[in-house]
Parts: C-alpha cells; sequence; structure tokens
C-alpha cells in the first residue's frame, strides 16, 4: 500500500470515527437543552405562586486570599415578595463557627441593616446604587422566574446532585453583564424539581474566594412573622450609618 493510499484510508477513519460520534454529541446536547428547559419551566411556576420561603440556612465563607480560611455561620433565613414585587430578606445567625454569635441582617426596600446585641450596634446601609444586582442574587432560587434568570445568566444545565439527601438539578450561571462579572465569576444552583426552589448556592468571586448557601427545613408560603423586616434594637444601641 503506498504512502497516499495510506494517508486517504487514514483519513477516511478519522472521518468515518468522528461521524459516529456526532449522533451521540448532538443527542447529549439535546438532552441537556431538554433538562434545563424543565428546570427553568419549574422557575416559572414556582414564581408565579411564591409569596415567602423560610428556611434553616448554613452559611459557609471560604477566602484564598492573603491566607486560606473558612467561616461557617447558621441560623435562620426569610424570603419575602413585597407589595411592589421586590425581594425582602430577614437573616438570623445565631452561631458562627460552632459559637452562639446572635446577628441579625434585613434587606428591605433598598436598604441593609446588621444588629449584633453583643456590642449594641446596629450598621444601616443604603443599597440604592446596587439594587438591581443585588435582587439578581436574593431572587436565585427563591421567587425568580426562569425567564429572569436567562435576562441576567447564561445558563447552563449540569445534571443533578444529591443535596442533604435530595437529587437537585444542578445549574451554572454565568454573568452576562460586564459589571457583575468584574466580582462575580459564576454561580451554582441546586433546584428542588418539586418545589421549584433553591436548596444550595455557590457563588465563585473573581478573587477565588467562594460562598456555599445550603437550605434545610424550608417551609413555602406561610404566614410571615409580624415586624419581621424591621429592626427595632434597644434605645442604647450605636447607629452606624454607611
Amino acid at each position: 500500500m503506498n504512502s497516499s493510499f495510506k494517508s486517504l484510508a487514514l483519513a477516511v477513519l478519522l472521518l468515518a470515527g468522528t461521524r459516529a460520534l456526532e449522533p451521540n454529541a448532538v443527542a447529549a446536547q439535546a438532552a441537556a437543552t431538554t433538562d434545563l428547559d424543565k428546570v427553568l419551566s419549574k422557575l416559572d411556576a414556582s414564581a408565579r405562586t411564591f409569596k415567602s420561603a423560610q428556611a434553616d440556612i448554613v452559611w459557609d465563607n471560604v477566602i484564598t486570599q492573603p491566607a486560606p480560611d473558612k467561616d461557617s455561620q447558621v441560623g435562620t433565613v426569610l424570603f419575602a415578595r413585597g407589595k411592589s414585587g421586590d425581594t425582602r430578606v430577614a437573616l438570623q445567625i445565631k452561631t458562627d463557627n460552632g459559637r452562639s454569635a446572635l446577628k441579625d441582617l434585613v434587606y428591605a426596600d433598598g436598604v441593609g441593616k446588621m444588629y449584633q446585641p453583643s456590642i449594641k450596634q446596629m450598621i444601616v446601609s443604603k443599597l440604592t446604587d446596587n439594587r438591581s444586582a443585588l435582587d439578581a442574587f436574593l431572587t436565585l432560587g427563591f421567587g425568580g422566574s426562569g425567564d429572569d434568570l436567562k435576562k441576567i445568566w447564561k445558563v447552563s444545565y449540569g445534571g443533578t446532585e444529591a443535596v442533604n439527601g435530595l437529587q437537585a438539578a444542578k445549574l451554572q450561571l454565568l454573568p452576562l453583564d460586564a459589571k457583575m462579572a468584574e466580582s462575580t465569576k459564576q454561580v451554582f444552583l441546586w433546584i428542588d424539581m418539586d418545589k421549584g426552589i433553591a436548596v444550595k448556592q455557590q457563588r465563585f468571586g473573581t478573587d477565588g474566594g467562594y460562598v456555599v448557601l445550603t437550605y434545610s427545613n424550608i417551609q413555602l408560603n406561610g404566614k410571615i412573622p409580624s415586624g419581621a423586616f424591621d429592626l427595632r434594637p434597644p434605645k442604647d444601641t450605636q447607629i452606624v450609618n454607611r
């Protein structure tokens, strides 16, 4: 067999092998697209009826610079949709790295408040400049629709993974907004396909650090406690405005 014929034969074999793989690749891509559509449709359905969600939360914060460190906080969280459609959040931290560390954080109407009774201090921050970006994070898996998700993120399907014994659909989110991409590299979101809400989030910063939020004992559309988003600390509390 001369060298020209050998080259031609090898090219034919390589081409045949490539073509043999193409249907499988196309089928896998089509399946992933179908699965993604199912998750986004479930989020759409959940968003239409969403009023509130209460859950236990584990908040792990990992940094890599200047030295590796991890901080783990445990508490409860409440998400609620306001009358104007905005998202409100009330977070109560109970322990920090296993030690008692009471802390209340509330976000409503573009204002964030953090009250620490141990030092009798409340920090008040007006977040109007970054409100749209903050709302994009707050509604991830809690009241945000699939259509809303696609407007802000490039969304891809990553299969299913177990979270607290539940098989959850995993989504990868890449920011479409250039300014958001300056601080957020990517986000992973795990969705409970029965309820259409998040059971876990992982957000990677551009500095190499990341935050993991894991939710359990989730209750949807329950009664919201009176004054849940209205922090009223004792009169001797120091107020710090930022």
